[in-house]
Order: C-alpha cells, then structure tokens, then sequence
C-alpha cells in the first residue's frame, strides 16, 4: 500500500528496516525468552538441509539466486520462535495477526468495489473479474479472508445474542470478501474449514439435520450455476462459478487450473532430471511451478523433500494432542496452508505465512505443558 500510494523507496526501506528491527529484538528479548517450542525445532532442521542441499546443487547446476532475499523468511520464523515462546507474546500476537487479517478482508471489499488493482496500481474502465486484495492475486487475497475467517471466530466468544449477531454479520462479511476473489481453491478449503470450526453442531440430532440440508445445499449450487449468465456476471466469473460446482459435485476432470499443469509439468522435467539434490535454491519459484511440494524436492533434491513431508506430516498429527476446540482451530490453519501449497508456490517464503507455523508449533506445545488445560485467549461480551 504504501509503494503505491506513497513511495517505493519509502516502501522497501520500511521492509528492509523491519528485518533490522526483527535481529536487533532478538538480542534485546533473549532475557524474556521462555521454553522454546521443540515442534517449530523441526522447520530449522529443514532450513539446514534446503540450504545445504540447495546450495551444493546450485554450484553443480550454475543456477544463480539471491540468497540474501531467500532468507527473509528464515529471519522472520526465528524472530518469532523467540518471541512467541513468551505466553504474554504469543496472546498480543494473536490479537494483532486477527486484527491484520481482518483489516486486509476488509480492504480487498473495498478495492474492488473501487475497481482498483493494487498490482497495477490503477483504476480500470472495466469492472475487475475477481478481488486481488492488497497484494493484487486473487488466491492470495483468498488465503487472507480465510484465515481472517478463522481467527475472528476464534478470537471473539460473545455469549450475549445482539454481540452473537454482530460476530455472524463479521464473519459474513469475511466470507464475502473471500467470494469477490472467485479463487476455486480458496472456496473449496473454505468448504472444509468451516465444517472443522463448527464441530459443535455436527453432533447428534444436527448432524442428520446437516444431511438432509446437503441436498439443498447442491440445489443451490445448480441453480446458481444455471442463473449465472442472468447476474450480470462476466465470463470470467461464470466460468469460475463452473469450476467451483465442478470441485463440489468431483467432476474433477473437468476443472481449470488456469495453466498450472502446463507449468508444473514444465517443472517436472527439471525434477527427473536432478531429482536427488535438486536444481539449486528457489529454482522452482524462477520457474513459476506454483506449487510448494514440488518446489522443495525441485530446489533441494529428494531428502529435503521426505523431512519437508515429515515435518508437515508431524505438525498435523500434534494437534490431535490437543482439546477440541484448539485442535480444529490448529487444523484449519494447517489445512489451509497446505492445500494451497499445492496451488502456490508462495506460502513458506512469505513472511506474514510462516509465521502462522510458529503460532501453531507454540500452540500444541503450550497445551502439552498444560497438559491439555490450556487458556486461550479471547474476547467475550
């Protein structure tokens, strides 16, 4: 935002300035560090082998990066390994991350309905097909509203009905930011998102009351599919609402990956050919592979890739240590971050993503120390 409206150099010295604030905080917070997370360990082990790997298959392949950029990243998971490891740390960090997802929903509303794309950085003479949010990418922008979505509901716990009715009013907005996006990843993760969530209901006498709204549901989908041409809707859209309601009904065969298959096939030729040490460090994102797993085993050959799997793998399996309310609040944010690693190839070189792996590690570690009794924090009315 502030690149575009303000100034570029203004912009790259505040993200510059950020990483210096990150290494200097963690020499100032080392007295306030606390038990460190043993999870959250298991991502330095990878830095170490993406790296050694990556960097030994760069000198073979000549393949050249800039390093210094890859580590970005890197500086903001370790500063908030330290942090995080700190109770009162991790409750404040949870109050801003839900605030900032918030806010940027919010702002992917208002950028389209001002026809603005913030990549460009203009306003069109045509309407914009699909939300690209503050970062102008529409799955990006999908990614954000579903995680405001998930971290609003469990932030605030109102018990009195008028402040039940302002959180749903929220939320329903949160869900229409993500649906201006059009992403068919981003509605489908959010399909199964929101059944996690809301495991209280689908119990008992609900859940054969959820079956039988199933068939509804589908009918709505039908008939939105069938009256997609009369909303005044682009084609664009109609043929994004098409692919949608072919994810749902698992006509599979026929949805669009708007080209990431020609790119990921593109990417699989560099994989077999190299595919125990890899083409070198961040060669999958200079060929736009648009997908993380393959990503890692295409950077860092094959070992990387089977502890990247590890890890992620032993990540999941923790939060069933925890109570049900955290645990599908930990899945769902794993979930998400794994289901779009197959569709991007931008997720744990984001800094404002990794660090959602940091608060998850501390999460099912806080709870293992508690011994399940842990107190999350949220706000109640």
């Amino acid at each position: 935002m502030v690149s575009k409206f303000i100034s570029y150099n203004l912009a790259q010295f505040i993200a510059y300035f950020n990483l210096v604030l990150i290494i200097i905080g963690i020499f100032l917070f080392r007295k306030n560090i606390k038990t460190l997370s043993s999870t959250n360990r298991l991502w330095f082990v990878f830095y170490i082998l993406y790296y050694s790997f990556g960097l030994l298959a760069s000198g073979i392949s000549g393949f050249q990066t800039s390093i210094i950029a890859t580590l970005v990243p890197v500086i903001y998971f370790t500063g908030f390994y330290f942090l995080l490891s700190n109770r009162e740390q991790f409750k404040i960090f949870f109050k801003v991350i839900t605030i900032c997802f918030v806010i940027s929903a919010f702002l992917t509303i208002i950028l389209i309905k001002f026809n603005f794309n913030i990549k460009s950085g203009g306003v069109y003479d045509w309407d914009l097909d699909r939300a690209g949010g503050v970062t102008g990418d529409a799955n990006a922008a999908a990614l954000t509203s579903i995680f405001a979505f998930i971290l609003f509901n469990q932030f605030y716990k109102p018990s009195k009905f008028t402040f039940r009715t302002i959180k749903n009013i929220i939320l329903s907005i949160l869900f229409y930011s993500l649906f201006l996006t059009f992403s068919t990843t981003g509605l489908f993760v959010f399909t199964i998102v929101f059944f996690l969530i809301n495991y209280r209901f689908f119990t008992g006498l609900k859940l054969f009351l959820f079956a039988a709204i199933i068939p509804i549901f589908y009918v709505g989908v039908f008939a939105l599919q069938s009256q997609a041409h009369n909303l005044g809707l682009s084609n664009a859209q109609i043929n994004k609402i098409e692919n949608i309601t072919n994810v749902l009904t698992l006509n599979l065969d026929q949805v669009d990956n708007s080209g990431r298959a020609d790119l990921l096939e593109n990417v699989l030729y560099y994989l077999y050919k190299n595919p125990v040490l890899g083409n070198g460090i961040d060669f999958s994102v200079s060929m736009r592979g648009h997908n993380t797993f393959v990503g890692v085993w295409v950077d860092a050959g094959v070992l990387t890739f089977l502890f990247f799997i590890f890890m992620l793998s032993y990540y999941f399996l923790k939060t069933f240590s925890l109570n049900l309310q955290f645990r599908y609040f930990a899945m769902s944010i794993l979930i998400v971050l794994y289901i779009f690693m197959i569709s991007l190839q931008s997720v744990i070189n984001q800094p404002y993503l990794i660090v959602l792996f940091v608060f998850v590690g501390y999460l099912i570690d806080f709870n293992k120390i508690d011994d399940g009794r842990s107190k999350f924090l949220s706000i109640k009315s």
